[in-house]
């Protein structure tokens, strides 16, 4: 019988394949059910509240403006209002190192001023990371330490923003290859030097030291399955199909298509089941202007409108919706690659809970968050709603007292998430239950 677990073995090393529809039959019946996957995308700086969330809840609400180019995933999307993180650090620009992790004492706006918590993709992929080639992929536009990303110590996990270094950590270009050629060679270096020092150790040392040279020749096997699988599991797509080579400040539609477009591809090759995407920093004014949504800048818009009505902010309103929208239409895009995409006998989609939205909703205001999921019906989430949760300001700018007093955070969401991949996640941040109005049963 042709299983995946028979096609591993005869490959010779232990390879992280993508669902193979040839061995999917016989696999389902061993290994279960095609892997459960999370994106995290956020897009700081808040938007125009008047036209992001639906006016009707439950699930006979309409689409607002901002975000009908959704439509056709009505039934694989779930509109939060009313979400917070109620013990977060304040407000304004602290949303990029608090929007995953909830940490209540973190007040750094431009870089680590002190220690964060560790974030809910790292702590996923602290459990299952190991399953895949990359534990866990982490992007941003402007890359380095802005991030949304922050490993067990607290520390910026440090995010990618060159489209062809990823593309080459995907394929295995050249300069991946050297590299792990190099790795290897150091590694064998090391065993030799390590076994003639195991020889000299007394029996307790020689006890420590053999966990050590385990956790070699654990890399050794991780860097032997690496360039196994870059020899037969390529990439379905050539980099010259790919816009690469492009600057995400003066090129950003190019720029997100194709980062996008890679994250589909590493999903669907099962390079990867983790990704957190951040558009830039807080408050920065790294895309500059935008021509195409008006005059000025999507910060400098954001903080022109406070609470005012929209007649009184006619431009920045404007400005910011149309922002809004050029993310959600690259969003309903990234959906639609991950819909069309077979998984198993369903979609990539159904096996991929995609959270987007911010950390600020109006100005410098840290609740009633823009913020929708999508997708992982088969990892029994419940969608077709809009979902209200704690008094909030609603689309008229007035505290919608009918909704829900007991308090439900991001982190509750982020925790239900979790669980819903294997990883136990009870008390993340300020969580306090699992949201199971988002599950099946």
């Amino acid at each position: 019988m042709l299983t995946r677990r028979t096609f591993l073995k005869a490959a010779g090393v232990c390879l992280p394949l993508p669902w193979l529809e040839t061995v999917a039959a016989a696999s389902e019946k061993n290994a279960g059910s095609p892997p459960g996957r999370a994106v995290f995308f956020m897009v700081p700086s808040g938007v125009n509240m008047w036209r992001w969330h639906p006016k009707e809840f439950g699930p006979n609400y309409q689409l607002s403006s901002t975000l009908a180019t959704l439509s056709p995933f009505r039934k694989e999307l779930t509109i939060f209002s009313g979400l917070e993180h109620a013990k977060g650090a304040g407000g304004g620009h602290y949303e990029v190192g608090v929007w995953l992790t909830g940490n209540e004492k973190y007040k750094s706006k431009d870089g680590p001023v002190e220690p964060n918590t560790i974030s809910i993709d790292q702590h996923i992929a602290g459990a299952i990371g190991s399953r895949t080639r990359i534990g866990s992929l982490v992007l941003s536009a402007p890359g380095g330490s802005v991030t949304t990303s922050f490993d067990a110590k607290g520390a910026p996990f440090n995010a990618e923003n060159n489209l062809r270094r990823l593309f080459g950590e995907l394929v295995g270009s050249p300069d991946v290859m050297q590299r792990l050629q190099r790795r290897s060679s150091i590694l064998d270096l090391v065993g030799e030097q390590a076994r003639g020092l195991s020889r000299q150790l007394g029996s307790n040392d020689r006890r420590r030291f053999d966990d050590y040279l385990q956790s070699v020749r654990d890399v050794e096997s991780r860097l032997q399955a690496d360039r196994g699988y870059f020899s037969s599991q390529p990439l379905p797509i050539a980099a010259d199909e790919l816009t690469l080579d492009v600057d995400p400040q003066q090129q950003r539609q190019d720029y997100f298509k194709t980062m996008l477009e890679l994250v589909a591809l590493a999903l669907r090759n099962d390079q990867t089941r983790i990704v957190s995407i951040l558009a830039c920093g807080s408050g920065h004014e790294f895309f500059g202007n935008w021509p195409e949504c008006g005059k000025g800048t999507h910060h400098s818009a954001s903080h022109a409108t406070n609470f005012d009505a929209e007649e009184q902010k006619p431009q920045p309103y404007a400005f910011l919706e149309s922002v809004d929208k050029w993310f959600i239409a690259h969003l309903a895009r990234f959906l639609q690659r991950l819909e069309e995409t077979q998984d198993g006998d369903g979609s990539l989609l159904a096996n991929t809970m995609v959270l987007y939205g911010g950390g600020m909703s109006w100005t410098h205001n840290p609740s009633n968050l823009p913020m929708l999921l999508a997708g992982g019906s088969r990892l029994g989430l419940k969608h077709g709603s809009h979902l209200r949760f704690n008094p909030h300001k609603d689309f008229k700018g007035q505290v919608d007292k009918s909704a829900k007093p007991e308090q439900t955070t991001v982190c509750d969401v982020l925790r239900t998430m979790s669980e819903r991949l294997g990883v136990s996640a009870a008390g993340f941040g300020d969580s306090r239950r699992v949201v199971n109005e988002l599950l099946t049963g």
